[in-house]
């Protein structure tokens, strides 16, 4: 089945660190894939649609130098998925 998505994801195995809006304690989470658009993570704990969060993880640029990104978005989605919920954060806008 040929994918209808706009713009191509790439599967990342990773952890992040996810602050909510508002709170000031955030918390490590799994990163699954990732986008010009947008991250998908999976947490341990419930994140309600609409919320604004602050998403942290680091990669490496074409240099090979490691670099730290803070993305803020919106959770768009969220659902329980056996001990941890998926969760899909839309980018309010990449930095370049």
């Amino acid at each position: 089945m040929k994918s209808k998505r706009k713009i191509r994801r790439l599967t990342i195995v990773g952890m992040g660190f996810l602050t909510v809006d508002h709170e000031k304690k955030g918390h490590e989470v799994y990163l699954t894939n990732i986008s010009k658009g947008g991250i998908g993570i999976y947490a341990h704990k419930p994140l309600k649609a609409g919320t604004r969060v602050l998403i942290t993880f680091t990669h490496r640029d074409i240099e090979e130098e490691r670099r730290y990104e803070d993305q803020p978005g919106t959770i768009v989605w969220c659902s329980r998925c056996g001990s941890v919920y998926a969760a899909g954060i839309r980018f309010m806008s990449l930095n370049p």
